[in-house]
Parts: structure tokens; sequence; C-alpha cells
């Protein structure tokens, strides 16, 4: 690459995240650390773009063989769904921009709670309830920071085992699970049956662990998350529904998928797992 190619590429690259370096992991929580705070996540996403990707096969509107009153019907009803497709899109993009804008405020306020001592880093802030940060600046109290951080951390990682229940009744805690099912069960979203090595990842910045033709398996997915799919021979998100980002981009991708799994993410890495897109099925093989 010339001088003149990588001024011309950091220059698109700014660009990029002048326009898009609000988006992160997850639109709906402004902890996650956001691509413009990350530029290198940008320049290893656009290595990924460049690697060759599956066929385009899919199957053209114009090429079904339908009654012409019928296809006009349809065309009609596709063209509008994809306008409102973008519009969705434009929505989202908006919110998330707008939601984001709280992190440069806790970011703030945990720079300077870490200067005085109180915190190990920025990012501890999170650890905080908001009316304990209220408290340490409003009204000058001092708190165990470091001790209150501690233990919600370590409180966190013992949930993150938890098998929490999809329907609780009444106000009482029901028990929580840590058993490891052999088969799980979802929601099929993206036919097609695949089997393959599972490939865990909590976020996105571990993608250079996926491997091309693993089975993707994640706790949910965002915009940022949709170079993945490329490599991926499947996908299984823990959350999400037929119009979830995970079920839209592995259509597009022709790649089955299975959503709303619970416990996905604790099938071990390595293991070869069978995706079933049309029952829902996930079949993991035993050692």
């Amino acid at each position: 690459m010339t001088e003149e190619d990588q001024e011309n590429l950091d220059k698109e690259i700014a660009d990029f995240l002048k326009r898009f370096g609000h988006f992160s992991d997850s639109g709906n929580d402004c902890s996650k650390i956001p691509w413009r705070e990350t530029p290198e996540l940008i320049l290893k996403m656009i290595e990924m773009a460049a690697e060759p990707v599956k066929g385009d096969d899919r199957v053209k509107l114009s090429a079904l063989k339908l009654p012409m009153l019928k296809k006009g019907f349809y065309g009609a009803f596709y063209r509008r769904t994809s306008r409102y497709a973008v519009l969705r899109e434009s929505i989202s993009s908006l919110y998330t921009f707008g939601y984001g804008q709280f992190r440069n405020v806790f970011v703030k306020m945990g720079k300077e709670l870490a200067r005085e001592g109180l915190l190990d880093n920025q990012e501890d802030v999170y650890y905080l309830y908001w009316n304990e940060l209220v408290e340490l600046i409003d009204e000058k109290k001092t708190l165990p920071l470091k001790e209150l951080v501690r233990e919600r951390k370590e409180k966190l990682l013992r949930y993150e085992k938890m098998n929490v229940p999809e329907i609780i009744v009444g106000k009482e805690q029901p028990p929580c699970q840590e058993e490891v099912c052999e088969d799980y069960r979802g929601i099929p979203t993206s036919l097609g049956v695949y089997s393959g090595p599972a490939r865990v990842l909590n976020g996105f910045a571990d993608f250079e662990r996926l491997l091309e033709g693993d089975v993707l398996i994640i706790p949910y997915s965002d915009v940022g998350w949709s170079p993945l799919f490329a490599r991926a021979g499947a996908v299984i998100a823990e959350s999400g529904g037929i119009l979830s980002h995970s079920s839209i981009v592995a259509r597009e991708y022709r790649i089955p998928a299975v959503v709303s799994v619970p416990g996905a993410c604790r099938i071990p890495d390595g293991m070869r797992v069978t995706v079933d897109g049309y029952s829902g099925n996930i079949f993991v093989e035993k050692q």
C-alpha cells in the first residue's frame, strides 16, 4: 500500500467513525465501548470484509413462478416493506446515538473517581448505582467504592452461569439452575441444517477466535456483529426473535439460525453441534 493509499484509507476510516462510531456490541447498553474508542477494530473488520464470502444463491422475486396479479401484489408489498426496513434501521441508529451520549457523562465521572483513587479504572463506574453516584457528586459522601465494585463483579460472574426461567409468576424470586443440557432448543429463524465446531463469543472484540465454518454462538447481536456472519456456518443466539438482528443477517447470508436458546453460551468451545433451522433443535455431540 502506497503512502497515498494509506492516507485515503485513514481518511475514510475517520469519516466512517464520525458517522457510525457510536455503534458498539449493544445499542442498549451504554457501558459497552463504542467503535470510536476502538478504531483498531474497524481495521480488523475491513480485513474480514475483504475475505471471500459464500456465493449468493438467493432467489429473486422476479424469478418466482407466480400468477401475474400475485407477483404484482407481492412486489408492491416487498418494496413497501423494504422502505420500512430502512426507516427501522435509521431510528435504531438514532436511538443508539442518543443513548450512547450517557457514556460520555459516566466515563468522565469514572475518570475523576479513578483519578481521586476511589476506583481502579474509569469503567468501574458502571458497577455503581445512580443514587450512589448522586451521593458522591452532590452530597460529597464517601463510600467504599472499590469494595462495592469487587463484590458486584463477583456476583455478576456467579450469575453468568445461572439458567434464568423464561416466565416468572408472582413476586418471589424463582430458583436459578446451573445445569448444562446435552441438547438445546429455540426458535428457528433461518432455514437449513448445519454441523460444525461451536465457537462462543461474548463480545465483538473476540471475533478473531471465529474460524471459517464455525457455529457462531452469541448472547445477542447488534449491527456491530454483522461481519462475523460471513465466516459462520450457522448461528445460535441466547436471545432474539424472527425479526431480531441475528435472524435477519443470518437469512441474508443463507445460514441456519436458532435464537432464544437458554444457556447456549455455556456450550463448550470446540464441541461439535448440529443446528436445525427447521425445528429449532440443537444437538451437542458427546465427547
